[in-house]
């Protein structure tokens, strides 16, 4: 039934700008020694219950018929909200309104060139489609973990909500078990968010996926739990407490399974869960955690979507090398259906009923670290902000790909009619970064979340 899983259950006992040390970081973690197992992992734990499936509408053709915005809006991106700190995974509610997650910009708490605080947050964005959508900050005060001038921020990746109004589900870091003298020890956890009925607003750090990592290690290699982006699934249209979440864990290489038993929920306590290992990719990096230029890459689940069938998509970093990232078709049970390989560092997908939409975070081809040769592939020209959203027809095979220049794009989210929306400058404050000599880039504007125009879509010619 599902990838890397057998019959044997392992069950524990209830749980109440690319580099990794000495500098910014991705949030983005590439494992450690070559693992991976064929058995099934369970936690248990006490928690509370999970999100949605978005719709979709129809488009038809190799790039979306709808290119422009109309006659009485200019030809380009528009502006959707702004003044965004480190825009993540972008999601769409049931009101079609969308759901964006802010990694924060980190905090007065500082180890080295890690600076922690409760920057972090979830954005609601009302009616989108309007030229002047309502923009509101519904969850704050989520632990964020951001370089000294706020950028390439860690911290609260994904955020879903769920068919209780009001109610949101994060993945992101419980403060209580954070070390950041300890790059692995982020307190990754599921956080359950909102404002109640009386007007009281709640956060519980309710799925411990850091106690899920360490205690199954679904891949078999360090112990690194990162999450990045979370989905609410939820077989019916009842309003009532159902659904469960999947997490993708870019550190665990693992999509997690966190299912409530609502049965066990009481007054004073929520329900008590398990966790699965949904999905899982051996990790094949070095024991340092940097990658192994000699194995293959390495997946790294970083976003989730899913389409009007119920199945999920999976987009995987793959190493940060070009051409080596992918996105994985599962059906709702964690059947694999099919993969697109091709891409270059995938931190966002989105689908409608005919194409896929994958943001590559650094364009076709990623900068090298200070001091590392560049890739055969000439990287970003010095100070021009990198990044791609690329488009394909999911029901043809070998389709060709499209292509539409976004600067450092992560989420991304399909409207009713045919919108495509992108968090831009993802990695960058509300102020964005400024051009100095540890940044490749140049200046980078701040975080933003945009509807995409693709009428000046370009055919990427050597797509796979």
């Amino acid at each position: 039934m599902y990838p890397r899983v057998g019959e044997e259950v392992v069950t524990v006992a209830d749980r109440s700008p690319w580099e990794r040390d000495g500098g910014p970081s991705l949030g983005l973690s590439r494992g450690g020694r070559a693992g991976g197992s064929d058995r099934g992992w369970v936690m248990t734990g006490q928690g509370l219950g999970a999100g949605v499936v978005t719709a979709v509408v129809v488009l038809a053709g190799p790039v979306p018929a709808a290119f422009a915005h109309g006659d009485d809006r200019p030809d380009g991106p528009r502006v959707v909200a702004e003044g965004l700190d480190n825009p993540r995974q972008l999601d769409r509610d049931q009101d079609g309104n969308l759901v964006v997650v802010e990694a924060g910009r980190g905090g007065p708490d500082c180890v080295g060139e890690r600076c922690a605080g409760p920057t972090g947050a979830v954005t609601l964005i009302e009616n989108p489609h309007r030229d002047e959508p309502a923009v509101s900050t519904v969850v704050e005060g989520l632990l964020s973990v951001a370089a000294p001038d706020a950028s390439f921020a860690e911290g609260p990746g994904g955020a879903d909500a769920t068919d209780v109004d009001g109610q949101y589900i994060v993945a992101g870091y419980d403060p209580e078990r954070l070390d950041l003298s300890v790059f692995e020890a982020r307190g990754a956890s599921m956080l359950v968010a909102g404002t109640g009925e009386d007007g009281e607003e709640y956060l519980l750090a309710y799925a411990d996926l850091q106690a899920a990592e360490e205690e199954l290690n679904p891949d078999g290699a360090q112990i690194d739990s990162n999450p990045y982006a979370v989905l609410y699934v939820d077989e019916d249209d009842e309003v009532s407490p159902d659904g469960y979440a999947l997490v993708a864990d870019a550190g665990a290489n693992t999509v997690w399974k966190v299912e409530p038993d609502f049965s066990t929920a009481t007054e004073d306590a929520p329900p008590e869960y398990e966790i699965t290992a949904w999905a899982t990719w051996p990790t094949t990096a070095l024991p340092d955690g940097t990658d192994d230029p000699e194995g293959p890459a390495e997946f790294v689940p970083t976003s989730l979507t899913a389409d009007e069938h119920g199945n999920v998509y999976v987009g995987g970093l793959g190493s940060v090398r070009p051409g080596e990232g992918a996105v994985v078709q599962f059906s709702a049970d964690g059947t694999e259906l099919g993969r697109w390989d091709g891409f270059t560092a995938v931190t966002g997908v989105a689908v409608d009923r005919g194409h896929l939409y994958v943001s590559q975070l650094f364009g076709p081809t990623p900068p090298m670290p200070p001091g590392e040769t560049p890739a055969a592939e000439a990287p970003p020209t010095p100070g021009q902000v990198p990044g791609q959203v690329v488009v394909v027809h999911r029901h043809h095979e070998d389709a060709a790909r499209y292509a539409i220049d976004v600067p450092l794009p992560a989420g991304l989210a399909t409207g009713r009619h045919g919108q495509v929306y992108a968090s831009v400058n993802s990695v960058a404050p509300a102020e964005g970064i400024a051009e100095g000599p540890q940044n490749p880039f140049g200046a980078v504007g701040g975080g933003a979340v945009w509807e995409l125009d693709f009428s000046d879509a370009y055919r990427l010619e050597d797509a796979g």
